[in-house]
């Protein structure tokens, strides 16, 4: 759960939660949804490693440096 809205103001939350992820690096995105996708079918322990397993691959291509350096960057 993100937010708690009123039922007239869903639509514009959901719109801004759907902005908000929309902005992000698409390759983050696709390896996060890639790994929900598969954790639901899998015990814990597997589900962990999987997702570990993305983690890894985006941190070789250096996607969490890039996302590291723009955060401190901003702040």
């Amino acid at each position: 759960m993100h937010e708690v809205v009123s039922r007239d103001q869903l639509d514009e939350a959901a719109l801004r939660v759907a902005r908000d992820i929309a902005a992000k690096d698409t390759r983050v995105i696709r390896a996060a949804k890639e790994a929900l996708n598969f954790i639901d079918v899998q015990r814990v322990n597997a589900s962990y490693r999987m997702e570990q397993g993305f983690t890894f691959e985006l941190n070789l291509a250096g996607v969490a440096d890039e996302h590291r350096d723009a955060f401190v960057k901003k702040s």
